[in-house]
């Protein structure tokens, strides 16, 4: 991952050389010193550095994270928490995370399991000999390096003393690898805490998941406090070592040192017998082979225990709390436009089989858009990773290097090439955009028969949009850095089709929907006041004329229908809530407003419209089902947080959602109730899944330091 525009080429003295990653918290860079000894050094994004909550929580992990230096940590070598962006620095550990081992290669066996298991306690007892909890252990914090298991990311961690912040009601931690007393009280939890989580990790690593997983973060969390661990696939003496660790009771587990003797007994040939571990490779649990099953599921709480858990929501709420202040600062509006996932039903081809396939090999590049979007691109087609055409499946946005698939999931060609994002695929070609290093991009055209680039243009600093059609002829909306004026790109040689103005004294944004150029205009005076309504225009596709079709409050265009642009208006600014659907004319005539029920939050995804039904998703896996009369028809709980937008089967009658972390869920698309649920593919984490439709055939393209692609069987569930 290459330094971008706009990073910095040195911080505190040490030359930045290129990015290792980027997280909801952070950029982490690789970084040398001037006697040349490579670090990580990780900075924190502007608007956690602007809480000052949080600067007393780095200043602690900070201060945590120095006490902690062995050999199996990664350790301190600088730091500065009072700088306008907080930063520290720690020795570089090269190698995958154990989350990307396992999704990689499936689960560890015999003397590589044992060696994780021994260096795990090794590094908690130097943690925990340094005074310090560490607190959020889990398969994403630890890098397998050649000398052994690495424990990194104090972010959360505490000094065991006591000293820690006098906050209520604040949960932080990934429940599949939390203890039952950090979700009942986070301001009491000791060293067996990490005991607790090192066993699940331990147990994820062996098998592939987490001993309590669920359908939903609540359901996770009422497993770890109630519930006894799902331990099947472990065997022989480990799983009556990780049994002992997973105790309920804190004081029940074994110490460290206890612990080191029991792993260190075990047989170096054997960690899980055949039985336990192929079942969980067979059934494709979080191992990713070439060719992959369903996922197994555990069973269903029965209804007393359902009862309980909602019980228990008071206690665990804070939880998804924490995962929604650990993602809020992403700054992704995923793709949620009608028609840019789904193409018309068929049949699956003859031997289709489930698939998955890496896309980017970890650490290969970023895949996460930035917050300031690179591109700034805003429309349904835009800053997507894969693209549809055909059965054919176009990659290469974000990092990923241009790739096509085939419905088969099998590689027809790959190409060195790595544009920003894609935006389009038109006549035979793949458009893509490419950011400079001056912080300008460019336009690029790609055959879809071999990835060859045949046109490149460079399109300046400002804001693009998406394909339109121009008589018969696609083009490319794109503006210019007044951020007033608009051009017309041709799609088929890179050239310039028409360039015009809208107006004066104006911040403009392009957008397109449904073929259609829209410029959305406030006055510069006005631009970040949410009472000023907007003004919409639309732009005429052969000269690029301009109309103004409609003043509506703050929101977002929709679709069109019946000639009619549907514009969602969010009325009411207090309450986040969408309020209005307009229908508007494109030729300036008067708004018919249809009024909308109450509670659809605009802090959500995007709301999807698909054929007369407006689907609203919220963060919490809500979704709500309302006509574009304004006639709610369903709304219903997935049980699954942070879906991205759905696609529609109009054969199925379903509706079908993903994760970042490429779990699917499928709705019924008459009364929303749920038909099936997958399992997550990979660690949570990242930009919302992209999904398309064909047929039976679902490809889901997810991932956070990893992108994957997978196709599913509709038919036959997650």
């Amino acid at each position: 991952m290459a330094l971008r525009a706009g990073d910095p080429e040195s911080i505190g003295g040490y030359v930045l050389e290129r990015r290792l990653g980027r997280g909801g918290m952070g950029t982490v860079y690789l970084a040398q010193s001037q006697s040349g000894r490579r670090l990580a050094l990780k900075v924190v994004h502007q608007q956690f550095a602007d809480d000052d909550e949080f600067r007393v929580r780095f200043r602690q992990e900070v201060a945590a994270a120095r006490r902690v230096s062995g050999a199996f940590t990664a350790a301190v070598v600088d730091a500065n928490p009072h700088a306008v962006l907080p930063w520290m620095a720690t020795s570089y550990v090269p190698g995958r995370t154990l989350a990307e081992r396992v999704a990689a290669d499936g689960p560890l066996r015999g003397a590589e399991l044992r060696r994780l298991a021994i260096g795990l306690v090794e590094a908690l007892r130097d943690i925990h000999r340094a005074g310090v909890v560490h607190r959020d252990l889990k398969p994403a914090n630890i890098v397998l390096s050649e000398e052994g298991p690495r424990v990194i990311d104090f972010g959360i961690s505490r000094a065991a003393d006591h000293q820690t912040l006098t906050m209520t009601g604040r949960v932080m931690g990934t429940p599949p690898f939390m203890s039952p007393e950090q979700l009942r009280d986070p301001r009491e939890v000791g060293p067996e805490s990490d005991v607790f989580s090192l066993a699940t990790v331990v147990v994820f690593a062996a098998t592939g998941q987490s001993p309590f997983d669920a359908d939903s973060p609540y359901m996770t969390a009422y497993q770890v406090v109630h519930e006894p661990p799902e331990l099947d696939a472990v065997t022989g003496p480990l799983r009556d070592a990780v049994a002992d660790c997973l105790s309920k009771e804190p004081s029940a587990r074994p110490g460290l040192d206890e612990l080191l003797e029991r792993l260190r007994a075990l047989p170096d040939e054997d960690g899980t017998d055949d039985r336990g571990t192929g079942a969980a490779d067979s059934e494709g649990s979080a191992a990713v082979p070439t060719e992959v099953g369903r996922a197994p599921r555990r069973a269903r709480l029965p209804r007393r225990a359902l009862v309980a858990a909602g019980a228990t929501a008071g206690l665990v709420a804070a939880v998804a709390g924490a995962v929604v202040v650990l993602k809020a600062g992403s700054g992704e509006q995923p793709d949620a436009r009608p028609g840019t996932g789904s193409s018309p039903d068929a049949s699956l081809p003859s031997g289709w089989r489930a698939w998955q396939r890496t896309l980017t090999e970890p650490g290969d590049d970023d895949v996460v858009t930035r917050l300031e979007g690179t591109p700034q691109t805003v429309n349904g087609l835009s800053g997507r990773r894969c693209l549809a055409s055909g059965t054919d499946l176009y990659c290469g946005g974000s990092g990923i290097a241009l790739t096509r698939l085939d419905a088969r999931g099998r590689v027809t060609w790959h190409r060195p090439t790595k544009p920003d994002a894609l935006i389009g695929v038109v006549d035979g070609l793949v458009l893509g955009t490419v950011g400079l290093s001056d912080g300008t991009a460019r336009l690029e055209g790609y055959r879809t028969s071999d990835g060859e680039r045949v046109w490149k243009t460079d399109i300046g600093g400002a804001d693009q949009g998406a394909v339109f059609r121009r008589g018969r002829h696609p083009a490319v909306l794109t503006q210019s850095w007044d951020q007033e004026t608009f051009q017309a790109v041709d799609a088929r040689t890179g050239g310039t089709l028409w360039s015009r103005r809208v107006g004066h004294g104006l911040t403009c944004s392009p957008d397109v929907v449904a073929g259609r150029p829209l410029a959305d205009c406030r006055p510069m005076e006005d631009r970040s006041d949410p009472d000023t309504p907007s003004r919409l225009y639309a732009l005429s596709p052969t000269t690029g004329a301009a109309r103004q079709i409609g003043t509506p409050d703050m929101g977002v265009s929709l679709a069109e229908r019946s000639g009619n642009l549907l514009y969602l208006e969010q009325g009411d600014h207090d309450s986040f809530d969408y309020t209005d659907l307009l229908f508007l004319s494109p030729d300036g005539g008067p708004a018919r407003r249809v009024k909308l029920p109450e509670g659809l939050s605009a802090q959500q995804t995007q709301p999807t419209l698909v054929g007369d039904t407006l689907y609203f998703v919220r963060q919490n896996g809500e979704v709500t089902a309302v006509t574009t009369t304004g006639k709610r028809l369903w709304s219903g709980a997935t049980e699954v947080e942070w879906l991205g937008s759905p696609v529609v089967s109009g054969r199925r009658n379903a509706l079908y959602l993903a994760t970042a972390a490429g779990r699917t869920v499928a709705l019924d698309r008459g009364n929303g109730r749920v038909l099936w649920r997958g399992k997550a593919r990979t660690d949570p984490g990242g930009v919302p899944a992209e999904l398309t439709l064909s047929g039976d055939a679902l490809t889901t393209v997810y991932g956070y330091d990893t992108v994957e692609a997978a196709g599913t069987d509709v038919s036959r569930g997650g």
